[in-house]
């Protein structure tokens, strides 16, 4: 069952933003090396064989122009043995030996070692074809054997052995066992003659520190019993801790004044701070009941106890205030209390002064006391500080003499060793283990090495021809270099007639033709891509798209409506190629009516439609000759035309001509509904399709993606095996409707 829906507006709006890379962009090269592997194996193979064959002429080549032959002598180093007349083997100290043994090897390559060789009158004798290049005007060219020496000699430490070898390589064997002996004895002489060399002057270094540490613990000696005759040391210990506890004494005592003096200088500062205050001074409590308890003014306050006693009594007879006596005795009662607040301010004041005085004279005995501790304090810091430094270099000296004492017995002890291991120097811990001989064979070429180098050369510079190409070829191969492009969606491939095992004999009408074939196959899943891409976008009519002349758009048209068709749908195909149209020759139709024909104005849509058979799609052909002009598809005839075809079918395919010929594609992009771009595998660069997607995509039309066309199996690495598991699987199978 067809699926209906609302056909979607189609005026000619606004150009959309141009959504892609710029024109002539591509993408990084995915390369897949199996696929690769199985494309260029054969010339792989071929390579591999070329290179055997050139490994095998390279090694004979060589064998007759340069042969190297190579000899050799090995060493054997021995572990130091420190005790004369010891017969158990030597306990073996891992790091010395190898030490020795990297000594050695540099040794042997030594430039003074080189020259020795190359200055021995034997060289001529012992190499006297290897010597002959350096012949210049009838004498040896003592500087350029040196400097080839250097490059052709060759020591090296043997793995987990004692073990080294020395070798060299020249053209001829005679002379390549002659000059490893020459090397071979100049070595053994030189450290032979270094080793007698190096035990003397050894021994008098360390013999000489011997008598130098002598000399220094003896001048020690002397320097520490004068400062212990000098200072007396046996009281210098006592001293330091007498003046020590002293001196602690003290820092107690002028802590406790220097408290006293800060407590008393704040009591001075506020004392005289209120004798100056002009509004009198506000005597403490304390002061108050000590000037109360004076004498006097104990005295005046019994008087006026004695007066207020007779005042009462008088009051008691009923003598009236106003009687004499009883006035005379308030008089005096008044002038007590006068007399008692004026001798207590005098005495306060007098009494505060006093206190003030007496904490000026406390303030200035302690500072006496803080000034005498001070000076003590600083007597006995000196006192301390002079001990200290005595006893401090007395330790010193101690400690020197104990250090020397040290050295000189460790001088002593290496003398003991040279003299015990004098006879296992490097001459006597190097043996030859075995002697240079004449080589019976070259060491180079060897056909075993020769034939794998030739092998991997050429095959090297073969696969590396094939990525280059591989890299540079901006040639569409699939529907894998379409995905790598940026914003650009792959549609799928349609398979190349000669690789389909049903052998069409006509790609247009394949799907017609073959139903169970791989291409009708790959016709229905472009048809489930795009179909379901469309409904989602309410499209109705399609702009098929290609890119070149031959990129097989309009087969790709046909078999996709065929495709449409065969599912229900009610389908229309409308060639609007007017240059080179082909739908109508493809389906056996008619071309004098059609298109251009409803276009001019001569006749009607209808009358224009062909039927091409049952469940096929209706065709549109391209119309007659003299009505064929391109300018009309951009006019408002041919948006009317597709608007009213969007009305009566659910699936309008339109066929056109190739954007790179021409512009008609442009054009429709702003008419239909969506649009794809058929390319041909092989034939157009991934610049070229990005620039065409671009284009597409700048029109109204939904662009949809890139369909890639003609894909041959070469190009596809496992394609060919999926093509005939396709064509196996769908074998005798028959077109069925779709649901």
């Amino acid at each position: 069952m067809s699926t209906q829906s609302q056909p979607r507006p189609n005026p000619q709006g606004p150009q959309r933003p141009q959504g892609g890379a710029a024109p002539g962009a591509g993408a990084m090269v995915s390369l897949d090396p199996i696929k690769l592997l199985h494309k260029y194996k054969w010339v792989l193979l071929a390579s591999l064989a070329v290179g055997g064959v050139l490994g095998v002429a390279a090694h004979f080549a060589l064998l007759k122009l340069a042969p190297k032959y190579t000899s050799f002598v090995v060493f054997q180093c021995t572990p130091v043995d420190e005790e004369i007349g010891k017969t158990n083997p030597a306990i073996v100290n891992p790091e010395e030996m190898e030490r020795f043994i990297g000594t050695q090897v540099a040794t042997m390559k030594s430039e003074q070692i080189i020259a020795k060789v190359a200055n021995d009158s034997r060289l001529e004798a012992e190499a006297p074809v290897w010597t002959r290049q350096f012949h210049k005007n009838g004498t040896l060219d003592i500087i350029e054997a040196n400097k080839e020496l250097q490059k052709i000699v060759k020591a090296y430490a043997i793995p987990n052995t004692y073990l080294i070898k020395l070798s060299l390589s020249v053209g001829n064997k005679e002379d390549a066992a002659g000059l490893v002996r020459l090397v071979r004895e100049n070595y053994i002489e030189q450290i032979t003659s270094k080793s007698s060399k190096n035990v003397i002057q050894r021994k008098d270094v360390i013999r000489n520190a011997i008598t130098q540490a002598e000399q220094d613990i003896k001048e020690l000696n002397t320097r520490r019993a004068r400062l212990v005759r000098d200072g007396d040391v046996d009281s210098i210990y006592s001293a330091q801790s007498v003046r020590a506890q002293k001196l602690r004494g003290i820092d107690v005592g002028l802590l406790e004044i220097q408290q006293a003096i800060e407590f008393l200088e704040v009591q001075r500062i506020t004392d005289e701070a209120k004798l100056e205050r002009e509004t009198g001074t506000d005597y403490d409590e304390s002061l108050r009941n000590q000037v109360d308890q004076s004498p006097l003014i104990l005295g005046f306050k019994q008087n006026k106890k004695l007066a207020e006693a007779d005042l009462i009594s008088m009051q008691a007879m009923g003598y009236g205030n106003d009687h004499r006596a009883v006035r005379r005795t308030i008089s005096t009662i008044q002038a007590l209390e006068r007399k008692i607040e004026d001798t207590r301010e005098e005495l306060l004041r007098d009494a505060f002064e006093a206190r003030v005085q007496g904490t000026r004279m406390m303030i200035n005995q302690y500072r006496a006391q803080e000034a005498d501790l001070l000076k003590q304090h600083e007597q006995l810091t000196t006192e301390l500080t002079e001990l200290t430094r005595i006893s401090g270099e007395i330790k010193d000296i101690d400690q020197q003499i104990q250090a020397t004492v040290l050295q000189q017995a460790e001088h002593q002890s290496s003398l003991a060793q040279l003299n015990a291991s004098a006879s296992l120097e490097s001459s006597a811990r190097v043996v030859v283990s075995s002697v240079e001989t004449v080589p019976d064979r070259p060491s180079f070429p060897v056909i075993y090495m020769m034939i794998p180098a030739g092998v991997f050369v050429v095959g090297a510079l073969t696969a590396g021809v094939i990525l280059l190409f591989e890299f540079l070829d901006q040639r569409v191969k699939s529907a894998a270099d379409i995905a790598m492009m940026p914003r650009t969606r792959p549609l799928g491939i349609i398979p190349d007639v000669a690789e389909d095992p049903a052998n069409p004999s006509s790609p247009e009408t394949v799907f017609r033709d073959h139903p169970t074939s791989v291409m009708a196959e790959s016709y229905r899943q472009l048809r489930t891509k795009v179909g379901n891409e469309m409904l989602r976008n309410q499209d109705r009519s399609l702009l098929v798209v290609g890119a070149m002349p031959g990129s097989g758009a309009t087969s790709v048209a046909i078999n996709f409506a065929a495709a449409c068709a065969a599912r229900g749908q009610k389908t229309l195909i409308i060639d609007t190629n007017h240059r080179r149209p082909r739908v109508h020759s493809a389906m056996g139709l008619d071309s004098n009516i059609g298109l251009a024909d409803v276009l001019s104005g001569e006749k009607a849509l209808a009358e224009c439609i062909q039927k091409s058979g049952e469940r096929s799609p209706d065709v549109l052909a391209v119309g007659s000759l003299p009505h064929r002009i391109v300018e009309r598809l951009g006019t408002d005839a041919m948006t009317n035309l597709l608007k009213q075809a969007s009305e009566l079918y659910e699936m309008v395919i339109v066929d056109t001509s190739p954007a790179i010929v021409s512009g008609d594609a442009s054009t429709l992009a702003n008419q239909t509904d969506a649009s794809l771009l058929v390319v041909r595998a092989m034939v157009e660069k991934r610049g070229q399709v990005t620039r065409l997607r671009n284009e597409l995509s700048d029109g109204r039309a939904d662009f949809l993606g890139v369909l890639v066309n003609g894909v041959k199996a070469s190009a596809g690495g496992y394609m060919r095996k999926n093509i005939r598991t396709s064509h196996s699987y769908h074998a005798g199978a028959t077109e069925k409707p779709a649901t």
